[in-house]
């Protein structure tokens, strides 16, 4: 793939894919360890979370809280011959029937010499969501499966046996089979999650949140990228995993690296790992500002392996980028049956960039 989210088509003695969405986790200086993210907790009968220096930040809490319900977890399932492997994505619930979220994260893989293309899709709405849920031979309750809509905008053309170039527009819509059982009717994602209105303008530095999953590390090989940044001398797999809360729908806190108001991609240093493409972002007012797509500005060695340097960030895909203002006329207006939803993305689409 040419684009910088995934290296598909790296091969084992099974000759099972092995599938990189590339993702960048970060050192903190200042207290010597790693970034870290921060999950939802359950007292029994209400959500809460706990985030670093709460009574600076408690504003930001409510917009957090809302959104949870909508960020949901996707398993993508490729099956080729006696073989089948699932890899993960985040989603957004626009509606209880529409998930949006990344192009890339249903490319195409290169298995053995044959292209293949995703058979099936399945959404899970529990949290945590083990990848013990995602089970080929005993799926849980609590999936419901969807199909693709549409990759990209009209224009990129993109098929299931295409891969997600670094030109076309990282977004995808999803529909699924039956209603998600744990919103209301016609509930919709609002991106006005606060009472203000929405702003594209955005300072450098400024404090962003990414509400989605990560998924666990296993190989030893995922860690390669950080090879070269001295920061990570004594990274490990288990450390990774353990400051990520992999499985569960966490919040990462970062900032605003690149400025995201017209263009195509925004800059941040949320941390992530694999799973976490089509994660909300939300900005310091607790407005939505976008997904998350996946690493920018990286490198590669003479081994035509991918490293991180210390100016590879994180990437997102900005609400008022052309390309998702488009995404939103083309694909999310025309699909989708709701009247709020229709007022409320209308209203994204439409707002004058100069404001």
């Amino acid at each position: 793939s040419s684009s910088e989210e995934q290296q598909v088509g790296l091969h084992r003695i099974n000759q099972i894919p092995k599938y990189y969405s590339n993702e960048r986790a970060f050192f903190n200086v200042k207290t010597n360890s790693l970034e870290r993210t921060y999950p939802y907790v359950n007292d029994g009968s209400n959500w809460q979370l706990f985030l670093p220096k709460m009574n600076s930040e408690s504003d930001i809490i409510s917009s957090l809280l809302a959104a949870r319900n909508f960020v949901v977890r996707i398993g993508i399932l490729y099956a080729h011959e006696s073989s089948k492997q699932i890899f993960y994505g985040t989603g957004l619930l626009l509606t209880d029937r529409f998930v949006l979220t990344c192009s890339h994260n249903f490319d195409v893989v290169e298995w053995g010499k044959e292209k293949v293309s995703h058979s099936k899709i399945n959404i899970c709405f529990g949290d945590p969501a083990n990848e013990s849920l995602f089970s080929i031979s005993n799926p849980s309750p609590l999936l419901i499966e969807a199909t693709l809509v549409r990759r990209g905008l009209c224009a990129d053309k993109i098929s299931d046996y295409d891969y997600t170039e670094s030109s076309s527009t990282d977004l995808a819509l999803l529909e699924l089979t039956r209603s998600a059982t744990h919103l209301e009717k016609n509930a919709c994602f609002n991106p006005k999650l606060t009472s203000s209105f929405l702003s594209n303008t955005y300072a450098i530095n400024s404090k962003l949140y990414l509400i989605g999953y990560n998924g666990e590390l296993q190989d030893y090989d995922q860690l390669t990228p950080y090879k070269y940044l001295n920061d990570f001398s004594n990274l490990s797999v288990d450390k990774l995993n353990l400051y990520h809360n992999v499985n569960c729908k966490s919040v990462s806190v970062g900032r605003l690296i690149k400025p995201c108001m017209t263009d195509r991609y925004g800059a941040h240093d949320c941390t992530t790992l694999p799973g976490s493409s089509g994660s909300l972002m939300i900005d310091s007012n607790g407005k939505f500002i976008g997904l998350h797509i996946g690493v920018t500005n990286s490198r590669r060695g003479k081994k035509d392996e991918m490293f991180f340097t210390e100016e590879t960030f994180n990437k997102f895909i900005p609400i008022y980028s052309k390309e998702f203002r488009a995404f939103i006329n083309e694909t999310i207006l025309p699909s989708i049956n709701n009247d709020t939803l229709l007022k409320n993305w209308t209203d994204v689409s439409t707002q004058d960039m100069n404001d």
